[in-house]
């Protein structure tokens, strides 16, 4: 670990507690002490400010308290020039007591710390190559596209789609719970042989969609987690009270299944993955039952936590919610009627395109619509009842087309840029069919 990226991650980390973003700020200052070896007492600080936020934010949805809030906001205020402290005055030292010896661990460590991991970013977990399956019936028969597929550490690729396009099957071959009909897979960087399931599974963390009610209290499951892939004793009881707090369970660390919510347990399930540091997450439509407010702050810690400089993770996740998974996916594979519409970077989607395609929600007509652009030269319309998608030359962007149609007076309920998002793919189809 470079200490250029430890630079950066602290002014990251200094601009959000600057922006005054509690529920952000808390969670990216325990991410920096998960990255980092740092003094424990600076970490015990962050736990417990994040505890405490947590406490704050559920009685904060009830009534505002503005002067608890400016006490959380000092309080990260202070741990965050305590923590520049330490890094300066460390910096470039020799001959520090270790971690094992004084709680504090040698600057030179300190900066190195994490270097090997670090080098393993990008480094593939999965490749599948020609992966196929076929389910058939009296009725119907269904075929999953033949795919090729590479997951990689520090990486999140999407699987997006209408269901009954093989998202979840693909899921499920990926995770080692079903058989591929053809093609080959293999998982890189797990200490196995192929076909060894059992140990490969010990790198695999599977949410699936429908989740499975657990017995006894939230916090005794984490323990469990944790105690059967290794990590016991101290190290059992420091990473449970990490993890609670980092997601958000604070309150709940002791309530059984049935006293929490849909969203609550969704974020149990990702706390007991989590609790041992997988090297592959899968999770299967995790934003069917959140509102749009905590699938925000689901996907930003998804892609927050694929990012760890100490324990970077490949993540594969399924949606329908095509706009959301694309904010923070890597790749994505689009699948529609038995084909894989797209299936690589997502930086790379519609770089060769030669329109821009614009979707727009209002009541106003097509001809209307027409009209208000008819300045632009190549335009066409779509019209699907409350959204239409406009095509234009790609010289022409969005902020052109808005001035047009406010000048005209178009009411416009939202507008959004799909040129470069998989979206264009599924509304391509629709007019086809």
């Amino acid at each position: 670990m470079n200490h250029s990226h430890i630079t950066e991650r602290f002014a990251e980390l200094r601009q959000t507690v600057a922006e005054e973003d509690l529920s952000r700020a808390s969670r990216r200052m325990l991410d920096f002490f998960m990255d980092f070896r740092l003094p424990p007492k600076l970490k015990e600080q962050a736990i417990m400010l994040r505890a405490d936020y947590n406490a704050f934010a559920q009685l904060e949805q009830e009534a505002g308290n503005t002067e608890k809030r400016e006490l959380l906001l000092d309080r990260i205020e202070e741990l965050t020039e305590d923590l520049e402290k330490y890094l300066s005055e460390n910096k470039g030292h020799q001959g520090y007591p270790n971690q094992s010896s004084s709680g504090v661990i040698s600057p030179t460590e300190f900066y190195q710390k994490g270097q090997n991991t670090a080098l393993e970013r990008g480094k593939a977990v999965f490749t599948g190559k020609n992966i196929s399956k076929t389910f058939r019936s009296s009725k119907f028969t269904f075929r999953l596209p033949t795919l090729d597929l590479e997951l990689k550490l520090g990486e999140v690729t999407g699987v997006v789609g209408e269901n009954g396009n093989g998202k979840t099957t693909l899921l499920r071959i990926v995770a080692g719970d079903l058989e591929a009909d053809g093609g080959t897979l293999h998982y890189p960087a797990f200490p196995a042989q192929p076909g060894d399931w059992y140990r490969i599974k010990q790198g695999i963390a599977f949410i699936p969609q429908q989740l499975k009610s657990w017995q006894g209290l939230l916090k005794e499951n984490l323990h469990f987690s944790a105690a059967i892939h290794g990590i016991k004793g101290v190290e059992n009881e420091e990473q449970v009270d990490f993890i609670i707090h980092r997601l958000g369970l604070s309150q709940y660390e002791d309530a059984v299944w049935s006293e929490i919510s849909s969203g609550f347990k969704l974020r149990f399930a990702l706390a007991r993955a989590l609790v041992w540091k997988p090297q592959l997450l899968i999770i299967d439509e995790p934003l069917a039952n959140l509102d749009i407010n905590t699938q925000q702050v689901f996907l930003q810690d998804l892609r927050f936590l694929a990012n760890s400089a100490r324990h970077p993770m490949a993540i594969l996740i399924t949606s329908q919610h095509l706009h959301e998974v694309e904010s923070i996916a890597d790749n994505i594979i689009f699948m529609r009627n038995g084909e894989a519409l797209y299936n690589g970077s997502m930086r790379e989607f519609g770089q060769n395109r030669e329109e821009n395609l614009f979707e727009l929600s209002t009541e106003t007509s097509k001809a209307n619509i027409l009209y208000a652009l008819r300045q632009i030269q190549g335009l066409k319309v779509e019209d699907l009842g409350q959204v239409k998608v406009i095509h234009v030359p790609i010289a022409i962007g969005s902020g052109d087309v808005l001035q047009a149609l406010v000048a005209e007076g178009v009411k416009v309920n939202y507008f959004r840029d799909i040129s470069t998002s998989t979206l264009k793919l599924f509304r391509e189809n629709v007019q086809k069919n």
